[in-house]
């Protein structure tokens, strides 16, 4: 495995995918213009394997991992590769406060970036210290830091839950426009101070939604649309989603697939079998209810018995629209990852890594029995 940096950039991510020797497809612009970019490795076999990260810029392990399995995955599948989904948020805060100004801003730390936005945005709301500024055509929201994942529970839940609901109005002027979160992840390798900015998005009808929602709309965001294509003109067999969230273990939130349940058992099988092997934690049901703060409730989410860590998901439930591993159930197998963000990056990625390439293997084999 190559070392990790925990500082990785949009421009070293893009960097690296072109230092790989693969082709490469530009399937659509992010927001702020970077391409969003998909690498063919693999060999020639129907169906394709796909493989995402990054689609929330906070979670740079899957950015890795993606990377990893580019650069190693010894399959005779045609594997597409696009290992940044966030291209924007991935660049940090003084990317984005500079694109929404209009003119560089040198923000060096997480208070820097408040006191920025107090000299040149509008402040829109303020409340528990949690304050929501409108710059240019961007929203931006501002938290102080909280250990763990404290600070993004605590501006998750006050904004697209009561601020949202009690006081819509507020959000007004933002319709149709990019609402980042500013968070300092102090304990999360890779996302501390202002190295990633959460990316959030406020439909012309004012819903609160995000890059990994969005899937089958005309009103798409271009990152969205640019996924969307890819999927509809590839239509993968398998797509590999890898993110990361919270609790202290592993875990995999995956829609149900008609037909399909054993062969998702025994791809996580292979998954987990490699992770406990490496002595890292698995996350049980229990201490995922403890440690979910989303407001969404449990019964969207419900496990599976005969593997501890894989939940079946039915995210219609949330009232938030599809998310990738949901559009992708049309095409093939859907198959999600969370690594807990508050292990070190290390282990996140590894675990991601190695996991990936074992439930491929168990996948591979069932294409070929049914071949």
């Amino acid at each position: 495995m190559t070392t990790l940096d925990p500082d990785l950039t949009t421009a070293d991510v893009l960097t690296d995918l072109r230092a790989a020797g693969y082709p490469l497809k530009e399937w659509g612009r992010a927001v702020d213009g970077a391409p969003m970019l998909a690498a063919r490795a693999g060999g020639d076999k129907q169906p394709a394997i796909f493989i995402t990260a990054g689609a929330h810029s906070t979670e740079t392990a899957g950015v890795h991992a993606a990377l990893n399995l580019l650069r190693t995955l010894d399959t005779e599948h045609e594997v597409i590769v696009l290992p940044l989904r966030d291209p924007f948020g991935f660049a940090g805060a003084a990317h984005c406060l500079s694109m929404a100004a209009g003119r560089p801003a040198d923000i060096a730390s997480h208070g820097i970036a408040l006191e920025y936005l107090q000299r040149h945005g509008r402040l829109l709301r303020c409340e528990k210290e949690v304050s929501l500024f409108a710059l240019g055509d961007y929203g931006f929201i501002w938290g102080p830091p909280k250990p763990g994942l404290d600070a993004f529970w605590d501006m998750y839940s006050q904004i697209a839950g009561r601020w949202l609901r009690e006081e819509p109005g507020v959000f007004r002027s933002l319709w149709g426009k990019r609402v980042m979160l500013l968070m300092d992840l102090f304990d999360v390798e890779g996302s501390r101070g202002v190295q990633r900015c959460w990316h959030a998005v406020m439909s012309e009808k004012g819903e609160w939604l995000h890059l990994n929602r969005f899937f089958g709309r005309t009103d798409a965001p271009s990152e969205v649309a640019a996924l969307d294509q890819l999927m509809q003109n590839e239509r993968p067999g398998l797509t590999c989603d890898l993110h990361e969230g919270n609790g202290n273990g592993f875990w995999m939130p995956i829609p149900r697939h008609a037909g399909k349940e054993q062969l998702i058992i025994d791809m996580t099988r292979a998954y987990f079998g490699y992770v406990q092997t490496r002595g890292y934690p698995i996350l049980s049901y229990e201490e995922w209810q403890e440690t979910d703060e989303s407001g969404s409730g449990s019964d969207w989410m419900q496990p599976e018995p005969q593997v501890p860590g894989l939940f079946w998901s039915t995210t219609t439930m949330r009232g938030e629209g599809p998310n990738l591993s949901d559009y992708a159930g049309q095409y093939g197998i859907a198959y999600g990852t969370e690594a807990p963000m508050e292990q070190p990056l290390a282990m996140r990625v590894d675990g991601i890594t190695e996991g990936i390439r074992a439930a491929i293997k168990v996948w591979e084999a069932s294409v070929t029995q049914v071949g």
